[in-house]
């Protein structure tokens, strides 16, 4: 093992910048795509990410988001106090979000202030290139679902800064977040109660949420000396196909579970679509819990835990109405969530 060998992606930063002097590019020109130098330099993709990452560290190249990297530092803006900009990072396209930042939107429009919305699709790269772009662009203050990978960035962050839906304990940075374990564990709990015992968790591996949704369901199978059975867990992704495809292969076991809380109602309603497309009866022979009370558990009468989206945004705008007048936040404030009881469970044959 050679210990005093540096990481590929360090050396390979050297390996850009003298690619850019034998090139001849000037402070401002773009490199190529990291498709290109990954074809360039004979490796993955990661490892250009990484290596452009230290890069953008050192100041030697910047990135522009939808635009690539370019050489040099980032021409420096100075934050425009005339800037109504209030900038919104998420991580995807889940309803959730959207009613969050509907409803903070309808508060925002009425006080002058223009939202810009971005997604990064969990991309770690793109999320700094925002971050970068907010930054630079006279944004006056940020409200983030953040990438657990970008939490030094965040640290390091200038602009007013409110995270939700994801706990990031190391940051000084004030927080808002559902209290995602006590709803999980309330929606397994009442599956219990009815007499399940063979119940599935369906839900998302990468994000905290999913993490919290877990535990809530691990802990409410302890309490009823239940040990849980690692067939019956899938955690994959946080959408409608991932849902089908898990119950799928639930029920294509010798003894199928009974009834399934998922961690949220887009995963739900992929389970519904399973059951209708090969006769499963709701809820006779199948229990199915939700989480998030969207439109989608409403129309489809699924059980769901609500996590009180009308506070979030009370929250939301008063932590932001804070930040823009530089007055003192709680640095983490947990918001209830409560069970919403309609016709999907049943008591266990």
């Amino acid at each position: 093992m050679n210990r005093g060998k540096p990481q590929r992606y360090i050396t390979l930063a050297d390996e850009i910048m003298a690619m850019t002097v034998r090139d001849h590019l000037q402070s401002g020109d773009p490199l190529p795509p990291e498709r290109k130098l990954a074809e360039l330099f004979a490796c993955n993709h990661l490892t250009i990410r990484k290596a452009l990452r230290l890069l953008r560290e050192q100041n030697r190249i910047h990135s522009i988001p939808c635009k690539g990297s370019f050489l040099g530092q980032a021409a420096k803006s100075a934050p425009d106090k005339n800037s109504n900009r209030i900038g919104f990072i998420f991580p995807d396209d889940e309803i959730f979000y959207y009613r969050i930042f509907a409803a903070v939107e309808k508060v925002l429009a009425s006080q002058g202030l223009h939202p810009v919305v971005h997604l990064t699709r969990n991309s770690e790269q793109r999320e700094a290139e925002l971050l970068e772009y907010f930054t630079n662009s006279g944004t006056l203050a940020l409200l983030a679902v953040p990438n657990r990978q970008c939490a030094e960035l965040y640290k390091t962050l200038k602009i007013p800064t409110v995270i939700f839906d994801m706990r990031l304990p190391d940051l000084e940075i004030p927080q808002i977040l559902s209290d995602d374990h006590s709803g999980a564990y309330a929606a397994t709990e009442k599956l219990l109660q009815l007499g399940h015992q063979r119940i599935a968790h369906i839900g998302s591996e990468y994000d905290y949420t999913g993490e919290q949704r877990l535990n809530g369901y691990l802990d409410a199978l302890k309490k009823y000396g239940i040990e849980p059975r690692k067939q019956l867990i899938k955690m994959r992704y946080p959408s409608r196909e991932w849902g089908y495809h898990a119950i799928r292969e639930l029920f294509a076991t010798k003894n199928p579970p009974t009834a399934v809380f998922c961690a949220n109602d887009t995963i739900a309603a992929g389970v519904v679509n399973f059951c209708a497309d090969n006769a499963i009866s709701i809820p006779e022979d199948l229990s199915i819990t939700g989480f998030g009370n969207t439109q989608t558990a409403e129309d489809l009468g699924l059980c769901s835990v609500s996590q009180n989206a009308d506070r979030i945004c009370g929250e939301l705008c008063s932590a932001l109405q804070k930040l823009l007048k530089k007055e003192s936040i709680a640095p983490l404030t947990v918001i209830p969530t409560f069970y919403i009881a309609r016709g999907s469970i049943a008591a266990k044959k």
